[in-house]
């Protein structure tokens, strides 16, 4: 149910934190959550950092093996990492034509696109408006991402793939049970580190991102030294470093022995996708983005062009160095490529395979930040759908901030008394670090991580690594990346959506050539996970890895192999989950609504700014979410006479307009019910029952 005209911020007066945080205890059906101040905004780097630390996993080590056994030729492997690119800038174009348009607001009389944070939900939502239990409440959709997010939106997968590649890189055993203990301290230091200071996960972030442009340099750096002779050979290798280059990279020589495979290219196209993947992560985080409708779009396709230039680089120094039958023969590229240069330096220590670990331990904690970081914004939104329980406490920000503690410092005579110099200092100023942060979100973010660490405690943590991953990126990558691009070619060709004057920052053809690359890119992994791989291409696991293949001493140590179906059987499982959760809603709501004589209503108020100040360019800055049990009578009243009719009418124990009292969906009581009872209306108390009973 929509709410009130918006209003922009300097229209409001007197709004502190301090009513922010007394309106909070007063009532527990209103999330009230505003964006952060202009100093605590992310800039051009701060993004750039986003994309750049999530792009960069582990796919870059370990797809380019079973890219080239897919197409069984380098040239082949070259041009499938640049349509790669192409496929990456398509999904960008995607991603800024939603991000800059959606949600459409009405700002006085014009209506134009705000960008806000939640990602896909919000893009979701915009397209998918049917079905829905109500109009604008409990959409289909809603519960499909939201629900899917919340299990696979994590970072599960790369804890453990951190805690197996640190414990590598440390020459120490990998046993299932020291693994699982890496992974949940990660996870839990992650969150705590973006509770704590906001301001401080985003820095890690971008330092993240600069280690893994320095580790791509390095690669690049090694590879023509390597070709300079400045490497020694291994002992007793037969490789000849000329040939190597001849076969590998000469026209004449590149394509040679294609495969004829189709089954094997439409393998190395899926890992080439999912290494791809990440791009995304600004949107996740778009309301917090200084000067949106320039920073973003800018920074996205600096970020993506300086990582496609990259991709591209460490796979010719990969050519350079590993020739063409070891990558064929199984091993990973990367694993190959330390080996043959810092591996023959020191022969006896394992040096190449522990680089090659650290490298991926290191990329697998840098997604474990931003994820964390970006994931938990997604969560806050959907908890203001209406469809957890507890939603205020999920969706409302809280102030749990370095900046706190320092207040507290300050005032605590005890501390103050022989630190108060140092607390003095203008760079420990408590206004410099106080920020609020999704502390609700985080938990659980944390706590289904922790499910899924534990759920996969059976499998060894390299099939566990694989599975997740391949979920993730099978549900939320492939399936609602697919939904994302056909709702862009939807809107340009629905006449009734009149797409065309709403997006006129975007040229229509290349928004279709985009979106349609996008689709073609995404539907590929859907299907053809159905098909079962050939025996030349499947591993000893068994599993299609999202990062696309396997090392040596993974292949020895992963355990019994996982069926090739897995994933995606799990991933429609996911989302059949999804679906079941959205029809339970319904039927709950639905429940108590008959024996309540009220209605489930979700409604929300915003304020705008201009950003920059007469830029015409609009960015939300504040959202109340209200989730309340309206009686019927007043909302035919309110539909009759409008707001303003009922407002006098609606007693104090309502909370004030428009929240007027009322539970949350589930778990938020029957705040205001008394009010409805002294208004005689038939409002049935015993509603509060009906809450326990919702998951």
């Amino acid at each position: 149910m929509d709410g009130p005209l918006p209003r922009r911020a300097s229209q409001q007066s007197g709004y502190t934190d301090n009513e922010s945080l007394f309106s909070e205890s007063e009532d527990p059906n209103r999330i009230v959550t505003r964006s952060p101040e202009n100093r605590f905004k992310l800039g051009y780097l701060a993004v750039m950092g986003l994309v750049i630390n999530r792009m960069i996993g582990t796919g870059i080590f370990q797809t380019p093996a079973r890219v080239v056994q897919g197409t069984g030729s380098t040239g082949a492997t070259l041009m499938f990492w640049f349509a790669g690119v192409i496929y990456a800038f398509s999904g960008v174009h995607v991603y800024i034509e939603y991000g800059l348009n959606v949600p459409r607001r009405t700002i006085g009389t014009t209506e134009r696109g705000v960008p806000r944070s939640g990602g896909d939900l919000n893009y979701l939502k915009y397209v998918y408006q049917k079905p829905a239990y109500r109009p604008d409440t409990l959409l289909f959709i809603a519960s499909l991402f939201g629900i899917s997010f919340i299990i696979l939106g994590n970072m599960a997968g790369n804890a453990i793939s951190f805690g197996m590649r640190i414990l590598e890189a440390s020459n120490t055993e990998v046993t299932n049970g020291a693994v699982r203990g890496i992974a949940i301290a990660a996870s839990v230091v992650a969150c705590f580190i973006h509770t704590f200071s906001r301001k401080g996960g985003i820095l890690l972030s971008s330092l993240f991102a600069v280690i893994k442009i320095c580790m791509m340099l390095f690669i690049i750096v090694t590879a023509i030294c390597y070709g300079t002779g400045t490497f020694p050979d291994l002992p007793d290798s037969t490789i000849d470093r000329d040939e190597t280059l001849s076969q590998n990279l000469s026209p004449s020589h590149a394509f040679s022995e294609s495969s004829s495979s189709a089954n094997g290219y439409a393998q190395a196209f899926l890992a080439i996708i999912f290494a791809f993947g990440g791009f995304e992560q600004p949107n996740y985080v778009l309301g917090e983005i200084s000067r949106p409708h320039r920073t973003y779009p800018i920074a996205m396709a600096a970020s993506v062009s300086i990582v496609g230039v990259l991709y591209m680089a460490v796979n010719v120094s990969y050519m350079v160095v590993v020739p063409k039958q070891m990558q064929i023969d199984g091993a990973s590229v990367a694993e190959s490529f330390f080996r043959l240069t810092y591996g023959a330096l020191a022969q006896d220590d394992n040096t190449g395979a522990r680089i090659f670990s650290a490298f991926l331990a290191i990329s697998s904690l840098g997604n474990i930040i931003v994820m964390t970081y970006t994931a938990a914004r997604v969560k806050q939104e959907i908890a203001k759908e209406g469809l957890l329980p507890w939603p205020k406490f999920f969706g409302q920000n809280k102030d749990l901030s370095f900046g706190r503690l320092l207040r507290w410092a300050q005032r605590t005579r005890i501390i103050n008394r022989p630190f108060g110099s140092i607390l003095r200092l203008r760079w420990l100023a408590p206004e410099l670090h106080s920020e609020r942060t999704p502390v609700g979100a985080l938990v659980l973010h944390l706590l289904t991580c922790a499910i899924l660490l534990f759920a996969t405690y059976g499998e060894t943590p390299q099939n566990a690594y694989l599975l997740l991953t391949g979920i993730a990126a099978y549900v939320v990558n492939a399936c609602f990346g697919s939904l994302l691009a056909a709702g862009i070619l939807y809107l340009r060709f629905s006449k009734a959506r009149d797409w065309r004057h709403k997006a006129t920052n975007i040229h229509p053809w290349l928004s279709v050539a985009a979106a349609t690359i996008y689709l073609v890119g995404n539907l590929f992994p859907v299907i053809t996970s159905w098909v079962k791989p050939d025996k030349s291409l499947s591993l000893s696991s068994g599993a299609i890895d999202s990062s696309g293949i396997l090392s040596a001493d993974d292949r020895e140590t992963s355990g019994n192999p996982l069926s090739w179906f897995l994933v995606p059987t799990v991933g429609w499982a996911v989302l059949g989950f999804a679906a079941l959760w959205w029809l339970g809603a319904a039927f709950v709501v639905r429940r108590i609504e008959r024996h309540t004589h009220t209605e489930f209503t979700i409604e929300r108020e915003f304020d705008f700014d201009e950003d920059p100040p007469g830029s015409g360019a609009y960015v939300q800055v504040h959202e109340t979410v209200y989730l309340s049990w309206k009686a019927r009578e007043i909302l035919r009243d309110m539909t009759m006479h409008g707001d303003a009719g009922v407002t006098g009418m609606v007693p104090d124990s309502f909370g004030g307009y428009p929240g007027m009292g009322g539970g949350g969906f589930v778990g938020g009581g029957m705040n205001g019910m008394n009010g409805m009872k002294s208004m005689n209306v038939n409002a049935n108390a015993n509603a509060n029952d009906y809450y326990g009973r919702y998951p």
